[in-house]
């Protein structure tokens, strides 16, 4: 009974990276000069931030009055066109605990299309340990595991991005002023999934990192009970500074920016 107990318990904490994800119509491509911001929590660079302006944000994360942890998204450039996209979260509920991290090597082309190349998730705390490692080859469009050296079943002729990566082009999509998300990708568990998210509107939001203008985005669902809602911050660089999800009703999980640092 205590076994079936911490399963469900772990299970209804699970803490998918929609952070991140989850991620409109507003383009910031003309922007020159950087926003003003009331505090230090927020730094930015000289110019005002794009989708690929390099970041490193952070979040604190609860479930009505009681504080999970924190989690932590970075985007970093390595080259002209290429960068490492990354997300870590360290949660605790009473005995559970739950770290992981991820991480997406990937491309952005000309046309601000996101190709993953290298994948990698790992978690570690109740339960069981899991780690995955994916190589998306542009050339082929497949996916390889490469910790069972084999390729993943997938169907073909679709554009696959990773669990993280698509939303970095969800990003680069709310930059150009698109009216249609919808992302096709693989999870940490191998599967494909497809997410997507419907525009809401515009709301002002007081969090730990400062009052910020934001646009609302909520993930089109068939199970009607759950909803998960996102809210990305345009004079950010659309950066995600919100993301709520309930269930029936009741808040699970709330993650809010406290800070952020632009490079």
């Amino acid at each position: 009974m205590k076994n079936n107990y911490l399963k469900t318990a772990q299970k209804r904490f699970k803490f998918k990276s929609y952070l991140s994800a989850c991620v409109i119509v507003f383009a910031c491509n003309n922007a020159t000069a950087a926003p003003t911001t009331n505090n230090n929590k927020i730094q930015l660079s000289n110019n005002a931030p794009t989708s690929t302006t390099p970041f490193i944000a952070k979040y604190k994360v609860s479930r009505g009055s009681l504080s999970l942890g924190t989690a932590k998204r970075q985007l970093s450039q390595i080259k002209d066109d290429e960068y490492v996209f990354s997300y870590a979260s360290d949660l605790s509920f009473l005995i559970l605990s739950d770290e992981r991290a991820e991480t997406s090597q990937l491309k952005i082309s000309d046309d601000k299309l996101v190709q993953p190349l290298k994948y990698r998730f790992k978690r570690e705390g109740t339960g069981s340990n899991t780690q995955t490692i994916l190589e998306f080859d542009p050339q082929t469009g497949k996916v390889k595991d490469v910790n069972l050296n084999r390729e993943v079943e997938c169907e073909e002729e679709v554009h696959w991005l990773d669990q993280i990566s698509y939303q970095l082009q969800l990003k680069l999509d709310l930059e150009q002023g698109k009216q249609s998300f919808s992302y096709y990708f693989i999870d940490d568990e191998k599967k494909e999934k497809h997410y997507e998210f419907v525009k809401v509107g515009k709301e002002k939001l007081t969090l730990p990192a400062g009052d910020l203008d934001t646009i609302k985005l909520v993930r089109q669902r068939n199970n009607k009970k759950r909803v998960t809602e996102l809210w990305f911050a345009p004079e950010l660089g659309n950066l995600l500074v919100r993301i709520r999800q309930t269930k029936n009703g009741d808040e699970q999980l709330d993650a809010q920016l406290k800070s952020a640092k632009f490079k």
